[in-house]
Parts: structure tokens; C-alpha cells; sequence
């Protein structure tokens, strides 16, 4: 039987905000554990592209000015490819974990409804659900099922009767706790419940917990599942070894460059002008800064817990030492 780690799903509607976007990247690429990302109107460049992140795969629906995107971590024995698109909006990513000669698969479905139920209903009935799938995203529809009761200022859509009926009936299971809002309207209007986790088949005991933040920039909260899927081991932080640098090296690969800073124009160049710098930064740090070779694996069954239970009882035996000390030490001074 292989081992098992728990890794994160994470959604987010960014409201076609630059910063929200590069910010919730930059964050979720933080923490090795998070592996997949997916994002709801991401911002886009002049080009139409969404932001790009170093050891992660990126699935659009459409080349350009996509509505959604799913960024899927680079890692030993997980691989992604993109097995549904629909106009700009709907994108399904077949995930497989190979460890140990034991394979797990499902389908990762990201839909975007753009204002109102009514796509995310027509494409539903259309889709060939696979039996194992994960199913997030801003379906823009109201109902009882996800929140009861429903706010006066909710719009009732046939539309969102027939999601409701249609997930239903494909036995998919609601993670989302009834009645927590994920949209806080800026214009004053009461928060909804509209950002969505559903799962049906082995998917739904491989889905550990969800968490919604609302503390985000955008008027959406994010919302992360965590999974637990078969490894090899949990995953490493890589370490670089910094005594080791070739500083030199690392002067010649930036001056190499020749980034030229003095005629930027306007906020979107700067930004990219950052990005640009922000590779090139990675790109001297691998050349020119080797990584430390891997550490020991912990045994699988040990946790935080035991961490510090194993260092309250260092503390406790440094002061039993102390003590036997300090009494000598005052006895010779009272003599």
C-alpha cells in the first residue's frame, strides 16, 4: 500500500484585478503542498495571456483573454492534461497521481458563469461525466441546496433548478457548508453563496476538509480543498545551498541580459518589465546556486504533535540539569 500526503485545491474569483491575481499566485506557489490553482477571471496582459509561474503547468480554455485557469504544481508522479474546453469559460483537466504502481485519476472541472446560471447550466447537460471528478467554480446560481434561505435580493433562475437537478442526479456531494457566503458584493449588496466545491465517486472521501477565506482582495472568498492522493512521500521543500554560490556567475547571467529600464511607459509595462526581471532572477539562481542534496525522510507517522512533545522533554531534562548547578553554586556562596 503507498503512502498518502495531502495536497490543496484552491479557487478564486479574481475580478480581472492584476494584483489580486499575481498576489494569490505568488502566495499559493508558497507552500509546496499547494498543487493546484484555480483561477476565475485572472488578469491578462495586453496579449490576452494570464501570468505564467515557474514549476507549474498552466490550462486554459482558450488561447487568449481565457475566463479561467487551472495551474497545476510540477511534481514526481502527478500529471495533468487537459481533457474538456468550452468557449472561455469551462475547462476540465484529467489529474493522475502514479506512485508505487498504484494509480489514481479523476477530473478536475472548472466552470466559470459569467453573470448569470444560464451557461453553466447549458454546458452541464453536456458533459460526459466521468465517475471520479471534482467540480469548482462560480456557477453565478442561487438555490436552497447551497444556501437556504435565499436572500431577498437573490435572483431565482430556472437555470439554477436545473444545476441543482442535473448534480443531483450525477450523485455529486456538496462540501460547501450551507448558507457561507463567498460573494460579498461591493456595491452593497448581501453576500450569496456562489463559489462552489462538489465531488462525486472516490473523490468525495479523498476530499479531506474546505476552507473559505474571506480575507482576499477580490469580493469573491477563495476556496480550498484538501485531498489526500497516494506518494511516494509527502512533498519537500527544495533548499538551495547558499554557501556554495557562484556569485560570479550569477553577476554575469543579469548583466548578460542587458535589461534596458529607462524608457518604461505606463503601469502595464512596468509590470511586465517586473516579471521579466523576476524570471531572470530565477534563471542566475539556478545557474549559479546549487541545491542541497535531499534530507532524510521522517517516518511517515510522525507529526507536529510529536515535534513538540519531543521538545517540551529536552526542555524539561536542560532544566533538571540546571537545577543540581545552581544549588551548588548557591551553597558555596552562603559558605
Amino acid at each position: 500500500m503507498p503512502s498518502h500526503t495531502v495536497g490543496s485545491v484552491q479557487l478564486l474569483n479574481c475580478a480581472r484585478s492584476q494584483a489580486t491575481t499575481i498576489s494569490a499566485l505568488q502566495e499559493f506557489a508558497r507552500k509546496p503542498e499547494n498543487l493546484i490553482c484555480l483561477l476565475q477571471e485572472p488578469w491578462c496582459d495586453r496579449y490576452g495571456n494570464p501570468p505564467t509561474m515557474p514549476n507549474f503547468d498552466i490550462f486554459t480554455p482558450t488561447p487568449t483573454q481565457p475566463r479561467c485557469t487551472t495551474y497545476v504544481r510540477r511534481v514526481t508522479g502527478l500529471s495533468s492534461t487537459t481533457t474538456f474546453t468550452a468557449q472561455d469559460s469551462f475547462l476540465g483537466t484529467t489529474i493522475t497521481s502514479l506512485q508505487q504502481q498504484h494509480t489514481t485519476s479523476f477530473t478536475l472541472y472548472k466552470l466559470y458563469s459569467p453573470g448569470q446560471p444560464d451557461p453553466v447550466a447549458a454546458i452541464l447537460l453536456t458533459i460526459n461525466l466521468p465517475t471520479d471528478c471534482l467540480l469548482m467554480g462560480d456557477l453565478n446560481a442561487h438555490h436552497t441546496w447551497w444556501q437556504d434561505p435565499l436572500p431577498p435580493s437573490a435572483c431565482s433562475f430556472p437555470a439554477s433548478h436545473t444545476i441543482a437537478n442535473c448534480l443531483t442526479e450525477n450523485n455529486f456531494h456538496l462540501h460547501n457548508k450551507i448558507a457561507t457566503p463567498t460573494h460579498h458584493p461591493r456595491n452593497g449588496g448581501q453576500p450569496s453563496t456562489i463559489d462552489l466545491c462538489l465531488s462525486r465517486g472516490r473523490m468525495t472521501q479523498l476530499v479531506l476538509t474546505l476552507a473559505i477565506d474571506h480575507d482576499t482582495t477580490s469580493d469573491h472568498s477563495s476556496l480550498t480543498a484538501t485531498h489526500s492522493l497516494p506518494s511516494n512521500a509527502a512533498p519537500q521543500k527544495a533548499q538551495r545551498c547558499w554557501r556554495k554560490a557562484d556569485w560570479g556567475s550569477f553577476t554575469s547571467h543579469i548583466q548578460a541580459a542587458r535589461m534596458d529600464l529607462s524608457n518604461l511607459q505606463g503601469t502595464e509595462d512596468t509590470l511586465c518589465t517586473i516579471t521579466n526581471i523576476t524570471h531572470l532572477i530565477h534563471k542566475a539562481t539556478n545557474q549559479a546556486i546549487p541545491m542541497k542534496d535531499p534530507q532524510k525522510q521522517k517516518a511517515p507517522w510522525w507529526n507536529q504533535n510529536l515535534t513538540l512533545a519531543k521538545r517540551a522533554v529536552k526542555q524539561e531534562e536542560r532544566g533538571a540539569c540546571r537545577e543540581p548547578n545552581d544549588t551548588n553554586r548557591n551553597d558555596r556562596q552562603y559558605k
